[in-house]
């Protein structure tokens, strides 16, 4: 079978959907299977991330931003009282303006993949598409198409999804969804390589010149105000003064790293904080098993592909009780936090870094749940059975 995969940022960034798309494609490919992948890339078709030799890349070059301006927003709130009227003011008008340059950005998208595969559909059985309901809508009058929606969708999209032949999600975003698509709405679920993510040791505590001592929260994401990370800098800001011992490990990079290292400044002066902003997939494993506990302080999350790799590595995670936080936490491998309390997170952070035994029960916990229940060579043969059933049907 020959697939088209559309997902825009594919090849730049780093993020949870980004590797979800990298991984599953790997492993279908892996099943003899031919897929080839369109993304954003620079004007000399630059692009940082590599994918699987049994990928083949189709970069469209151009001059592509989806977070426009974001930084410098960020940057300019950090002037309004956190908690005044006219912070909240400020916020909303950022994410007006997000949404809007995120619009902008797949309606160029979705016109340069018009222009790039006009006369070429027929070179494909099947089309999958990521994240972009209208983009997946156009392409299914040309092949049958896949849509995989990352989050819930409101309601009004509903005409563009039954368009497409098969809508899947997971997690929190698929309860959503089949409250208004039924049936027509499938799941995906999410995999993971388990002879990469697991248990084992690490230099990166030796390399930060930290010892088995110190009690280590991380964090791996984005640094986005949707992930909540300016929560967790303030949180642990407070901690530190009370846990001397306590360190703070981020992995990513985004509009707030320079809010969140300004939090930080005293901690990141003293060691006790450490920002990388960018370790390959393969390097991810080594940094999970440096840390006691792992921090999700999303706003809003579906289903964490960070939350479980930690817990493939035998990390126990402190969350925030939204979306598919709330299920993941059902495994008994975490705790979780109100949502947008810094008290709250505080409060768990505490907890969970003075309590060695617990730590380590519940990251027993997380380990075996995931190796019952996670692998890409499921998720990729689950893929397949719904490209069949539509080939088969177009044919």
């Amino acid at each position: 079978m020959k697939v088209l995969v559309l997902h825009s940022e594919l090849g730049v960034l780093r993020g949870g959907g980004e590797n979800f798309t990298r991984n599953l494609f790997a492993a279908f490919a892996e099943r003899g299977h031919s897929v080839a992948a369109a993304f954003v890339a620079d004007y000399g078709n630059r692009y940082p991330i590599p994918f699987s030799p049994s990928i083949q890349p189709i970069p469209l070059s151009g001059w592509w931003s989806r977070n426009f301006g974001q930084t410098a927003l960020s940057v300019i709130g950090r002037c309004f009282r956190h908690d005044g009227w006219s912070k909240r003011q400020w916020d909303y008008f950022r994410d007006a303006i997000s949404w809007r340059t995120i619009r902008w950005h797949n309606y160029r998208f979705q016109q340069r993949v018009e222009q790039a595969f006009s006369t070429r559909w027929s070179d494909f059985d099947a089309v999958y598409v990521h994240g972009d309901p209208l983009l997946a809508s156009n392409v299914a009058r040309f092949r049958p198409t896949v849509l995989r929606l990352p989050g819930p969708v409101s309601a009004d999209y509903e005409p563009e999804l039954r368009r497409i032949h098969s809508v899947c999600s997971n997690g929190d975003a698929l309860a959503s969804i089949r409250a208004f698509l039924g049936d027509h709405a499938t799941e995906l679920p999410i995999g993971l390589d388990e002879t990469l993510f697991k248990p084992g040791p690490t230099s990166i505590r030796g390399e930060l010149r930290w010892t088995c001592q110190h009690r280590v929260a991380g964090y791996v994401g984005r640094l986005t105000q949707l992930k909540g990370v300016d929560l967790l800098a303030t949180a642990f800001h407070g901690l530190s003064k009370r846990l001397p011992g306590a360190r703070l490990l981020v992995i990513g990079n985004g509009e707030e790293d320079r809010k969140i290292r300004s939090i930080l400044t005293r901690e990141l002066r003293r060691g006790m904080v450490h920002i990388e902003k960018d370790v390959s997939h393969e390097r991810l494993p080594e940094w999970y098993r440096a840390m006691d506990v792992m921090v999700m302080p999303s706003r809003y999350e579906n289903f964490s592909n960070a939350l479980l790799e930690g817990m493939a590595c035998g990390v126990p995670f402190i969350a925030s009780n939204v979306g598919g936080n709330r299920i993941l936490a059902q495994a008994g491998a975490g705790w979780l936090f109100e949502s947008e309390s810094v008290s709250s997170l505080s409060l768990c952070l505490e907890k969970g870094l003075d309590g060695t035994t617990e730590l380590k029960a519940r990251g027993k916990i997380g380990f075996e749940y995931i190796k019952q229940h996670h692998s890409w060579a499921a998720t990729a043969e689950c893929l397949e059975r719904i490209f069949e059933s539509l080939v088969r049907v177009q044919s």
